[in-house]
Protein backbone atom coordinates (compact mmCIF):
# COMPACT_ATOMS: atom_id res chain seq x y z
CA UNK A 1 0.00 0.00 0.00
CA UNK A 2 1.77 3.90 -1.02
CA UNK A 3 1.36 6.33 0.99
CA UNK A 4 -1.90 7.76 -0.69
CA UNK A 5 -3.81 4.43 -0.26
CA UNK A 6 -2.85 4.70 3.36
CA UNK A 7 -4.19 7.86 3.55
CA UNK A 8 -7.26 7.69 1.97
CA UNK A 9 -8.18 4.32 4.17
CA UNK A 10 -8.33 7.08 7.28
CA UNK A 11 -9.79 9.78 5.27
CA UNK A 12 -13.57 9.42 6.26
CA UNK A 13 -12.71 9.21 10.14
CA UNK A 14 -11.00 12.96 9.96
CA UNK A 15 -13.51 14.72 8.05
CA UNK A 16 -15.60 17.78 9.59
CA UNK A 17 -18.86 18.43 9.35
CA UNK A 18 -19.02 19.73 5.45
CA UNK A 19 -16.82 16.73 4.77
CA UNK A 20 -13.91 18.45 4.35
CA UNK A 21 -9.78 18.07 5.88
CA UNK A 22 -9.95 21.46 7.61
CA UNK A 23 -6.73 23.34 6.43
CA UNK A 24 -3.55 23.18 8.43
CA UNK A 25 -3.81 26.43 9.26
CA UNK A 26 -6.74 25.86 10.66
CA UNK A 27 -6.12 22.45 12.61
CA UNK A 28 -2.44 23.83 13.91
CA UNK A 29 -2.31 27.52 14.11
CA UNK A 30 0.22 27.45 16.57
CA UNK A 31 2.43 25.92 13.83
CA UNK A 32 4.98 28.31 12.11
CA UNK A 33 4.02 28.10 8.36
CA UNK A 34 7.76 26.32 8.08
CA UNK A 35 8.08 24.57 11.47
CA UNK A 36 9.47 21.09 10.87
CA UNK A 37 6.01 20.16 12.85
CA UNK A 38 5.00 19.88 9.45
CA UNK A 39 7.17 17.16 8.27
CA UNK A 40 6.92 15.03 11.90
CA UNK A 41 4.18 13.43 13.78
CA UNK A 42 0.97 14.95 13.87
CA UNK A 43 1.51 18.08 11.67
CA UNK A 44 3.28 15.47 8.51
CA UNK A 45 -0.21 13.34 9.18
CA UNK A 46 -2.38 16.13 8.83
CA UNK A 47 -0.38 17.35 5.30
CA UNK A 48 -0.57 13.91 4.16
CA UNK A 49 -4.81 14.00 4.77
CA UNK A 50 -5.56 17.37 3.14
CA UNK A 51 -2.99 16.29 0.01
CA UNK A 52 -4.94 13.18 -0.47
CA UNK A 53 -8.39 15.23 -0.15
CA UNK A 54 -7.25 17.65 -2.59
CA UNK A 55 -6.66 14.95 -4.60
CA UNK A 56 -10.38 14.26 -4.83
CA UNK A 57 -11.73 17.42 -4.68
CA UNK A 58 -13.23 18.47 -7.64
CA UNK A 59 -10.81 20.91 -9.55
CA UNK A 60 -13.52 23.38 -10.46
CA UNK A 61 -12.91 27.29 -9.21
CA UNK A 62 -15.81 27.30 -7.68
CA UNK A 63 -15.53 24.08 -5.63
CA UNK A 64 -12.65 25.22 -3.96
CA UNK A 65 -13.05 28.69 -3.56
CA UNK A 66 -15.97 27.40 -1.24
CA UNK A 67 -13.86 24.64 0.45
CA UNK A 68 -11.54 27.74 1.16
CA UNK A 69 -14.57 30.26 2.24
CA UNK A 70 -15.85 27.05 4.88
CA UNK A 71 -12.83 27.46 7.18
CA UNK A 72 -11.02 30.75 8.56
CA UNK A 73 -8.54 32.92 6.67
CA UNK A 74 -5.14 31.45 6.01
CA UNK A 75 -2.19 34.05 7.09
CA UNK A 76 -0.46 35.74 4.44
CA UNK A 77 2.24 33.44 4.53
CA UNK A 78 0.25 30.49 3.64
CA UNK A 79 -0.47 32.46 0.32
CA UNK A 80 1.29 30.06 -2.19
CA UNK A 81 -0.51 27.09 -0.48
CA UNK A 82 -4.04 28.69 -0.88
CA UNK A 83 -2.78 29.82 -4.53
CA UNK A 84 -2.23 25.49 -5.44
CA UNK A 85 -5.33 24.43 -3.57
CA UNK A 86 -7.62 27.02 -6.31
CA UNK A 87 -5.38 26.17 -9.24
CA UNK A 88 -4.45 22.59 -8.59
CA UNK A 89 -3.20 22.49 -12.05
CA UNK A 90 -0.09 24.09 -11.87
CA UNK A 91 0.87 21.42 -9.08
CA UNK A 92 -0.76 18.56 -10.33
CA UNK A 93 -1.77 15.83 -7.48
CA UNK A 94 -0.84 18.87 -4.76
CA UNK A 95 2.48 18.46 -5.39
CA UNK A 96 3.67 15.08 -5.56
CA UNK A 97 3.87 12.22 -7.43
CA UNK A 98 2.33 8.98 -7.07
CA UNK A 99 5.14 7.29 -5.48
CA UNK A 100 6.50 10.42 -3.28
CA UNK A 101 6.34 10.32 0.50
CA UNK A 102 4.00 13.04 1.69
CA UNK A 103 6.48 15.05 3.17
CA UNK A 104 8.86 15.64 0.59
CA UNK A 105 7.50 18.71 -0.91
CA UNK A 106 8.10 20.09 -5.12
CA UNK A 107 8.95 23.32 -4.17
CA UNK A 108 8.37 25.41 -7.38
CA UNK A 109 10.03 28.93 -7.76
CA UNK A 110 7.75 31.52 -8.56
CA UNK A 111 8.85 35.16 -9.54
CA UNK A 112 8.76 37.42 -6.45
CA UNK A 113 6.00 39.85 -8.37
CA UNK A 114 4.06 37.26 -9.15
CA UNK A 115 3.97 36.32 -6.11
CA UNK A 116 3.00 39.12 -4.96
CA UNK A 117 0.60 39.67 -7.22
CA UNK A 118 -1.31 36.04 -6.00
CA UNK A 119 -0.76 37.14 -2.48
CA UNK A 120 -2.90 40.55 -3.30
CA UNK A 121 -5.59 38.72 -5.14
CA UNK A 122 -6.17 36.44 -1.94
CA UNK A 123 -6.03 39.22 0.42
CA UNK A 124 -8.65 41.33 -1.87
CA UNK A 125 -10.45 37.99 -1.73
CA UNK A 126 -10.49 37.25 1.82
CA UNK A 127 -8.99 34.23 1.61
CA UNK A 128 -5.67 35.09 3.64
CA UNK A 129 -5.31 37.65 6.13
CA UNK A 130 -2.79 39.47 8.27
CA UNK A 131 -1.96 38.25 11.99
CA UNK A 132 -5.29 35.82 11.72
CA UNK A 133 -3.49 32.77 13.69
CA UNK A 134 -3.84 34.10 17.05
CA UNK A 135 -7.51 34.95 16.10
CA UNK A 136 -8.14 30.75 14.93
CA UNK A 137 -6.48 29.78 17.65
CA UNK A 138 -8.15 31.88 19.74
CA UNK A 139 -11.77 30.58 18.63
CA UNK A 140 -10.39 27.01 19.31
CA UNK A 141 -9.64 27.48 22.99
CA UNK A 142 -12.09 26.58 25.91
CA UNK A 143 -10.74 28.69 28.52
CA UNK A 144 -7.21 29.05 29.34
CA UNK A 145 -4.64 26.44 29.37
CA UNK A 146 -1.64 27.07 31.54
CA UNK A 147 1.70 27.47 30.24
CA UNK A 148 2.71 25.27 33.20
CA UNK A 149 0.71 22.40 32.66
CA UNK A 150 2.93 21.57 29.52
CA UNK A 151 6.32 23.07 30.27
CA UNK A 152 7.80 22.70 33.59
CA UNK A 153 10.03 25.98 33.34
CA UNK A 154 9.58 29.33 31.76
CA UNK A 155 12.68 28.61 30.28
CA UNK A 156 11.62 26.01 28.66
CA UNK A 157 8.10 27.42 27.41
CA UNK A 158 10.31 30.51 25.76
CA UNK A 159 12.46 27.84 24.12
CA UNK A 160 10.26 25.09 22.85
CA UNK A 161 6.61 26.71 22.91
CA UNK A 162 7.20 30.11 21.51
CA UNK A 163 4.64 30.99 19.89
CA UNK A 164 1.87 28.86 21.45
CA UNK A 165 3.47 30.72 24.40
CA UNK A 166 3.09 34.08 22.57
CA UNK A 167 -0.57 33.44 21.56
CA UNK A 168 -1.57 32.55 25.10
CA UNK A 169 -0.07 35.83 25.95
CA UNK A 170 -2.33 37.96 23.81
CA UNK A 171 -4.87 35.92 25.07
CA UNK A 172 -4.53 36.78 28.71
CA UNK A 173 -3.87 40.12 28.53
CA UNK A 174 -6.74 40.61 26.95
CA UNK A 175 -8.36 38.87 30.13
CA UNK A 176 -6.70 41.52 32.22
CA UNK A 177 -7.66 44.48 30.73
CA UNK A 178 -11.61 43.20 31.53
CA UNK A 179 -10.68 43.70 35.24
CA UNK A 180 -11.12 41.13 37.72
CA UNK A 181 -8.14 39.18 37.09
CA UNK A 182 -6.94 36.87 39.33
CA UNK A 183 -4.45 34.23 37.95
CA UNK A 184 -3.62 31.27 39.50
CA UNK A 185 -0.98 30.41 41.91
CA UNK A 186 1.48 29.59 39.76
CA UNK A 187 4.34 26.31 40.60
CA UNK A 188 7.35 27.40 42.05
CA UNK A 189 9.36 26.52 38.88
CA UNK A 190 7.32 29.87 37.43
CA UNK A 191 7.53 31.60 40.47
CA UNK A 192 9.86 34.19 38.56
CA UNK A 193 7.28 35.29 36.34
CA UNK A 194 4.40 35.13 39.18
CA UNK A 195 4.38 39.13 39.56
CA UNK A 196 4.47 39.63 36.04
CA UNK A 197 0.91 37.22 35.17
CA UNK A 198 -0.12 39.59 38.11
CA UNK A 199 0.23 42.81 37.13
CA UNK A 200 1.37 42.88 33.52
CA UNK A 201 4.16 44.25 34.54
CA UNK A 202 7.53 42.52 33.75
CA UNK A 203 9.76 44.22 35.70
CA UNK A 204 13.46 44.41 35.08
CA UNK A 205 15.02 42.67 32.28
CA UNK A 206 18.05 41.11 32.27
CA UNK A 207 19.52 40.82 28.86
CA UNK A 208 21.64 37.56 30.19
CA UNK A 209 18.76 35.45 30.97
CA UNK A 210 17.07 35.80 27.08
CA UNK A 211 14.58 33.20 27.71
CA UNK A 212 13.67 33.84 31.04
CA UNK A 213 13.48 37.30 30.10
CA UNK A 214 11.11 36.48 27.01
CA UNK A 215 8.97 34.52 29.36
CA UNK A 216 8.44 37.02 31.74
CA UNK A 217 7.30 39.85 29.08
CA UNK A 218 5.00 37.36 27.45
CA UNK A 219 3.58 36.42 30.69
CA UNK A 220 3.23 40.36 31.10
CA UNK A 221 1.64 40.47 27.78
CA UNK A 222 3.87 42.61 25.89
CA UNK A 223 7.57 41.70 23.95
CA UNK A 224 9.62 44.72 23.94
CA UNK A 225 12.54 44.70 21.36
CA UNK A 226 16.13 44.83 21.76
CA UNK A 227 16.26 48.83 21.58
CA UNK A 228 14.24 49.21 24.06
CA UNK A 229 16.05 47.78 26.39
CA UNK A 230 19.41 49.85 25.35
CA UNK A 231 20.85 46.67 23.42
CA UNK A 232 22.29 46.69 19.92
CA UNK A 233 23.58 44.46 17.51
CA UNK A 234 26.35 43.74 19.24
CA UNK A 235 24.27 41.93 21.80
CA UNK A 236 23.41 39.33 18.90
CA UNK A 237 25.29 35.70 19.80
CA UNK A 238 23.40 34.27 17.25
CA UNK A 239 22.72 31.25 19.21
CA UNK A 240 19.77 28.97 19.94
CA UNK A 241 21.15 27.48 23.29
CA UNK A 242 19.16 27.68 25.94
CA UNK A 243 21.88 30.11 27.92
CA UNK A 244 21.12 32.49 24.75
CA UNK A 245 21.08 36.10 25.33
CA UNK A 246 17.77 38.15 25.20
CA UNK A 247 18.58 39.79 21.70
CA UNK A 248 18.82 35.89 20.63
CA UNK A 249 15.59 35.05 22.69
CA UNK A 250 13.79 37.99 20.71
CA UNK A 251 15.33 36.09 16.94
CA UNK A 252 13.39 33.18 18.26
CA UNK A 253 10.08 34.71 19.16
CA UNK A 254 10.25 36.70 16.03
CA UNK A 255 10.59 33.57 13.95
CA UNK A 256 7.37 32.27 15.74
CA UNK A 257 5.45 35.39 15.84
CA UNK A 258 5.38 36.58 12.85
CA UNK A 259 3.63 35.37 9.80
CA UNK A 260 4.02 38.18 7.65
CA UNK A 261 5.23 41.74 6.40
CA UNK A 262 2.49 43.52 7.58
CA UNK A 263 1.94 42.44 11.01
CA UNK A 264 5.74 42.95 11.62
CA UNK A 265 5.88 46.14 10.84
CA UNK A 266 2.80 47.63 12.77
CA UNK A 267 5.45 45.82 15.46
CA UNK A 268 8.41 47.63 14.31
CA UNK A 269 6.64 50.98 14.17
CA UNK A 270 4.96 50.56 17.50
CA UNK A 271 8.79 49.87 19.12
CA UNK A 272 10.23 52.89 17.42
CA UNK A 273 13.01 51.02 15.58
CA UNK A 274 15.79 52.85 15.18
CA UNK A 275 18.28 53.13 12.24
CA UNK A 276 20.91 49.81 11.98
CA UNK A 277 18.59 47.01 12.57
CA UNK A 278 16.16 47.15 9.37
CA UNK A 279 18.94 44.33 7.53
CA UNK A 280 19.00 42.50 11.04
CA UNK A 281 15.35 42.54 11.02
CA UNK A 282 14.72 41.12 7.04
CA UNK A 283 17.71 38.48 7.18
CA UNK A 284 16.11 36.64 10.77
CA UNK A 285 12.29 37.22 10.29
CA UNK A 286 11.99 36.05 7.28
CA UNK A 287 8.50 37.19 6.35
CA UNK A 288 6.81 37.95 3.02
Amino acid sequence: MDWKESYRARLREHLDPHGDIVPPWERFPDYERHTLGWRMGAGEDWMGLWSVFLDQLSPDPETRIAYLRRHPPAPICWADAVHDVLVPAERGDGGRDEEDDPDEDDLVEVDPAVAAQRRAALLEQGLIASDVAFTTWLGQQNGVRWPWEDDPTPEDAARYSTRALWFWSRQVAELRKGGGWTPPAVPDAWRACAHALESGDAGPVDPRLGLLSLARLLCAGHVKAPWQLGLDLADFADSFDNDMGYVDAFRLWGMAAFDDAQQLRRYLEATRMPPGWEAWIADQFLVD
